[in-house]
């Protein structure tokens, strides 16, 4: 069993438009393709699920009983950005209040095409603010990008063909 770490392996292309993928469990090709491929301006992209158990202690039990509550959490990236504005693809892509789905290969090759039958995950989101780093001596410009989540995400889609 080999384990592999991020870099080199995950693919991220921003869809924009919560339309822009009709099916989140099975977005096409053609669907994705609409989209960009941010994983070069990614320096970390965080999609939490943390979880809350909700009480639901009665009088039958001493035992403080849970419930599954709600999960999620604020999403999060890091990018980098370009200092030619043509090159600076990332950064327009994500002003305040934009909607899309962020489509994530995690396994499979970052420079690899997406392919039908690949194993994906589908996060549609709201951009809720873009802010450019600190600026700091020796360090590389970039943004970091917080994102509500608008719905489930879908972990175990399938791309298919077109």
């Amino acid at each position: 069993m080999a384990r592999r770490i991020y870099d080199g392996e995950i693919k991220v292309q921003w869809v924009p438009g919560l339309d822009g993928i009709d099916d989140p469990n099975s977005p096409t090709l053609a669907e994705i393709a609409t989209g960009t491929d941010i994983t070069e301006f990614l320096q970390s992209l965080d999609t939490p699920l943390d979880g809350e158990a909700v009480p639901s202690m009665d009088l039958s039990s001493a035992y403080r009983k849970t419930v599954a509550g709600p999960f999620g959490g604020e999403i999060t990236s890091v990018m980098y950005r370009e200092d030619a504005v043509l090159d600076d693809i990332a950064f327009p892509l994500f002003p305040r209040n934009t909607t899309g789905n962020f489509v994530i290969r995690r396994f499979g090759g970052s420079t690899v095409a997406f392919a039908a039958g690949n194993k994906v995950e589908v996060w549609p989101v709201r951009v809720i603010t873009r802010s450019p780093l600190a600026a700091e001596s020796g360090t590389v410009q970039g943004f970091t990008a917080n994102f509500a989540g608008l719905d489930d995400p879908d972990l175990d889609s399938t791309v298919a063909a077109s």
